[in-house]
């Protein structure tokens, strides 16, 4: 049966930036093939600061709505004194500032327009939208997309580990369902919250075209955060110069912005499609150092039926750390041996690839996710 879906996710979904905007809309794509109907909610505040755009595919999302952490500034408006002297005596929430009362007030109020039959809210510090009352006999659906403890301690070794993790797992528990997407973090927190956890890896259309024009020898897909510019930092201060200065990389997305132009490195800070790259390359790179919860540009490599190149990070979150068509290693030339492994024994090369068919279809197909939505919202 059909159902009304709110969908929160504070960016873009569309934007095609970065890997927890791609996981945004693979879920909305999903709903929407299960036959829901679907309001999706951002925040336009960070719409302007991420310089998005209010477009959506229509076909995905039957409307959009951009809700506001405060009031316009008008003195003849009620919302705008009441926005004022909350600030006098609360406390901004302070591990989400833009999580404001305001925010929370046109939210409810979008949900009490149409009453929806679910609420579904992208990543815990966002928790304090589905607090009101109302939403009492509503299904809650969390997608965590992360462990955010173990997120902030990497950004911030003072953090209070303990007072974090246990607000973590109390805004957790408000929800019917929490989803997870690493097999780690569906461990950790299945061990509080038993029933409500469920895992539902990324998934993508396979895309296992036998490209024989390949332009590039390594691909790496990237945002501007800062494990990703942590990561190639370390590559290109490591790897890159232990590699043959003929090998052909191309870089796409914001991380461009952070690197210097070297010798066969192309740099494309963004592209509409990463289909024809994919297709281009022959080997994916996942230099990770820190950071958490599994790594969307991994699966997307695999999707492609591209072997990765990694450190240990890469394979954050898969059930299976080998067989799985990523080679791992921290050390700067075992990873440069497992990059000329693959590009100068084809048939190696193909051994690999085929692994990477069969754990990507095992693990990471459209179907399997599917299924497990459909089961959710019966």
């Amino acid at each position: 049966m059909s159902k009304k879906i709110l969908f929160f996710f504070p960016e873009n979904p569309f934007s095609n930036r970065a890997g927890n905007v791609t996981r945004a809309k693979t879920t909305l794509t999903i709903l929407k093939k299960l036959g829901h109907r679907i309001d999706l909610v951002g925040v336009k505040d960070i719409y302007s600061e991420q310089k998005d755009s209010a477009t959506f595919d229509p076909a995905i999302v039957d409307n959009l709505f951009l809700i506001r952490q405060k009031p316009l500034k008008n003195k003849a408006s009620l919302d705008y004194w009441e926005h004022k002297l909350s600030k006098m005596y609360q406390k901004p929430n302070e591990n989400n500032v833009a999580l404001t009362a305001f925010v929370k007030k046109e939210f409810i109020n979008l949900f009490l327009a149409k009453k929806y039959d679910v609420v579904v809210i992208n990543y815990e510090f966002w928790t304090g939208l589905i607090e009101h009352a109302a939403m009492k006999n509503t299904l809650k659906i969390v997608d965590t997309h992360d462990w955010i403890t173990l997120n902030e301690f990497y950004k911030n070794k003072k953090l209070d580990i303990g007072k974090r993790f246990s607000e973590e797992i109390n805004n957790l528990s408000k929800f019917d369902r929490i989803i997870t997407i690493s097999e780690d973090e569906h461990l950790v927190f299945k061990r509080f919250l038993e029933h409500k956890v469920i895992n539902i890896p990324p998934s993508f259309s396979s895309h296992f075209n036998n490209h024989s024009d390949k332009k590039y020898d390594l691909i790496f897909v990237g945002s501007e955060n800062y494990f990703n510019i942590q990561s190639m930092q370390w590559f290109f201060k490591n790897v890159y110069p232990l590699l043959p200065e003929n090998i052909n990389i191309i870089i796409i997305g914001r991380i461009c912005k952070h690197l210097e132009k070297k010798k066969n490195v192309t740099l494309i800070e963004f592209a509409e499609s990463l289909e024809q790259y994919y297709h281009q390359s022959r080997i994916a790179i996942c230099p990770m150092l820190e950071g958490t919860g599994i790594k969307i540009k991994v699966i997307e490599a695999l999707s492609y039926g591209l072997p990765v190149v990694g450190t240990e990070r890469a394979v954050d979150g898969f059930s299976s750390k080998v067989s799985n068509g990523c080679l791992i290693n921290n050390s700067p030339e075992v990873f440069r041996d497992h990059l000329l492994s693959l590009l100068q024994n084809e048939t190696y090369y193909t051994k690999i690839k085929h692994e990477v068919k069969v754990y990507f279809n095992d693990h990471f197909s459209e179907e399997k996710a599917v299924e497990k939505w459909k089961n959710i919202l019966i």
